[in-house]
């Protein structure tokens, strides 16, 4: 997997629980005076650095399990829980024993509360100091590495990325100098560093995923996909390679995947477009309308968001100002356009029709559209053909990293009353999209359902704290709140 250094969230999350080791020269040592979780919380990084979260959050619980009093692990793991209302609860649990910390820790933890709180750090200001207290620590030169590569001096990344290799040999250094070299056209220094990245990586996922993707662009298909199945027996959830390997096989049975082709030629007309249909997906309805009209703003000819500003509820005399435009402005659309405006105008006009003839032609057309696949499994959906509505929900999320794909899993199985299968799905809803109120707003249904009262009013709460135009959470908290048993 590439090192994605641009995503502010997740340097973020590294530069606070980044590599540190005990009792080496050089280096942050641990306050705990328990040596297996400090070996945990080492253990909990080096996954943590190489996109293993899930295990790495295991292990950072581990670490807690060994010393409750180690302040710093309530720390590490809840920089890496993505449920805002789980990840409060450890920080507080943290706060309970911050007096343990050593001056090293507070280095780090102190910016942590200022950012909890709101306030605004300057990362990279914070790790060059850091790195001059403490110069061997490895996985802070890589995230200077990644700043530097963000910048777009490759050369500046480079000579961090082998100052933390001439250190020790770490994957995550690795993983980013073979992007570097990728990125470079150096394929056969690339093949080098990610040889020896699963030399020193062997038990992880991620080594294997990068190097398929080496093969991938180097055109050996065939290669490529041993090595992201074997990234897949390593880790079974490890998505990326799951997805690659998809395509790959349709590919080779002659079917595009491809980005779908907007007609408009405005980028920020398309890029509108996207966030507004990101929204709706989402269940977030005024925020899915203000972006179409935005849409709409840089590209007045654009059909597309004048259909979806049909079908998202909440203003119904704009909905029927949009049927009217849409349906003139669809005969300059493309095809596609053409087609699926067509259907889901249909659709609306005619609600009791059975759709599924008219889906399946539309899905023989373009067996590869996500939004094909969607309104396929929405309208099995409509039907209450459960089963069948999750494996299509679980297809889209497996191959196309759709996250609202999650919500539509868990809703299936819960209409199912399969709450198992429907918890985890809204628990991977909010890993995986936790800075959105609908994933807490699914998860307080959820919890409803299982008339667990008080859990379900902290989840409505905190779609209403997360965004506060997410109304409707607001108003199920308080209906929830009456039916808390008073203790």
């Amino acid at each position: 997997m590439k090192n994605k250094f641009i995503l502010t969230s997740l340097l973020i999350s590294a530069i606070f629980i980044g590599g540190c080791s005990k009792n080496i020269s050089d280096k942050m040592e641990f306050s705990t005076t328990s040596s297996a979780a400090a070996e945990l919380i080492n253990k909990g990084l080096r996954y943590q650095d190489n996109f293993a979260f899930e295990q790495a959050r295991q292990t950072f619980q581990q670490a807690i399990d060994e010393d409750p009093q180690f302040a710093f692990a309530y720390y590490c793991l809840a920089w890496i829980t993505p449920d805002k209302i789980k990840r409060n609860a450890l920080v507080k649990e943290g706060e309970r024993f911050l007096e343990n910390a050593n001056n090293g820790e507070r280095t780090m933890l102190d910016p942590m509360a200022e950012s909890l709180a709101g306030g605004e750090v300057d990362w990279l200001e914070w790790l060059q100091s850091f790195t001059q207290l403490y110069p061997k620590e490895i996985r802070y030169i890589n995230l200077l590495g990644n700043f530097a590569n963000g910048d777009g001096d490759t050369e500046k990344a480079e000579s961090y990325y082998k100052q933390s290799l001439d250190i020790e040999e770490n994957p995550d250094a690795l993983n980013s100098l073979g992007y570097l070299y990728t990125g470079q056209g150096k394929m056969n220094e690339a093949k080098v560093v990610l040889d020896r990245q699963i030399g020193v990586g062997s038990d992880l996922a991620n080594p294997y995923d990068s190097m398929g993707d080496y093969y991938l662009e180097v055109e050996d298909n065939q290669k490529a996909k041993e090595y992201f199945e074997k990234a897949l027996s390593i880790d079974p959830e490890f998505m990326m390679s799951k997805r690659k390997i998809w395509r790959i096989e349709q590919e080779e049975a002659g079917n595009k995947v491809e980005q779908t082709e907007w007609s408009s030629d405005s980028p920020n007309a398309v890029s509108a477009f996207r966030a507004g249909l990101w929204q709706f997906y989402n269940i977030h309805w005024d925020k899915a309308r203000e972006k179409f009209e935005e849409a709409i703003k840089s590209d007045p000819e654009f059909a597309m968001p004048y259909l979806y500003l049909v079908l998202t509820p909440g203003d119904s005399i704009r909905s029927e100002e949009a049927r009217k435009i849409v349906e003139v402005l669809s005969s300059s659309a493309n095809t596609f356009e053409k087609d699926f405006i067509q259907l889901n105008l249909f659709r609306t006009e005619n609600p009791e029709e059975d759709m599924t003839p008219r889906i399946n032609k539309l899905k023989s057309q373009y067996p590869n559209e996500l939004l094909v696949i969607v309104q396929e499994a929405g309208n099995l959906f409509g039907k209450d053909e459960f089963e069948k509505a999750s494996n299509i929900y679980t297809n889209i999320w497996e191959r196309f990293d759709f996250v609202p794909a999650l919500n539509m899993i868990g809703y299936t199985n819960m209409r199912a009353k399969n709450m198992t299968t429907a918890k985890k799905a809204f628990s991977d809803y909010i890993t995986n999209n936790g800075d959105h109120p609908n994933p807490y707003d699914s998860m307080g249904e959820y919890l409803e359902n299982m008339e667990d009262y008080e859990a379900a009013y902290d989840y409505y709460m905190m779609a209403y704290t997360v965004d506060s135009t997410f109304s409707v959470s607001k108003e199920r908290a308080e209906a929830v709140k009456e039916r808390i048993p008073i203790k």
